[in-house]
This record gives structure tokens, sequence and C-alpha cells, in this order.
């Protein structure tokens, strides 16, 4: 793993920050086997809200007919992991 990418446990933090802040779930039900809507409750304008974060957040963009694919918050997890996501920056060159 190199030193500018998010490890496991970051993501995972990150993630579940963000699933909170659109779902109003409670981050300790926010698992990597919790379903995305029957779990948490994200409807289809969270499905919105995640690709628009995903932008934010991470710099990257998830195509909107792949994350309609995505069930679980492992699914994205996974998804984002293998995209070797650099941390989010607190200043800007």
């Amino acid at each position: 793993m190199s030193e500018g990418t998010l490890d496991k446990h970051q993501l995972e933090g990150h993630l579940v920050e963000i699933l909170h802040r659109i779902s109003g779930a409670d981050p300790a039900v926010i698992t990597a086997d919790a379903r995305l809507m029957e779990d948490i409750g994200i409807d289809s304008l969270g499905f919105y809200e995640i690709l628009i974060e995903a932008d934010t957040c991470f710099g990257i963009r998830i195509q909107e007919e792949q994350l309609l694919q995505f069930k679980t918050v492992g699914d994205i997890q996974r998804h984002l992991e293998s995209l070797n996501i650099d941390p989010p920056s607190s200043t800007t060159a």
C-alpha cells in the first residue's frame, strides 16, 4: 500500500460518515453487510447524494448505473478500495 492512499479502516470510516449524514442511520448499523436500502434507509435521492459525496470527498466519479448495482455498504467499500483513493486534503495546491 502506498503512503498516499487511504487504508481500509480510514476508507470505512469516511464511508460510514457519509452514509450516516445521508440516511441519518445509527453509525453502529452501517456495517459492510448492511443493505443500503433495507437496513440503512438509502432511497433513490440518497443514491445520488452518494455520487455527489464520492466526488466531493474522494475526487472520484462513480457511474450512476454502477452505483445502482451496489446492494450493501461492503459493495461500495470494495469498489472504493479498488480505486486506491488519496486521502481527502485540507489544503489545496
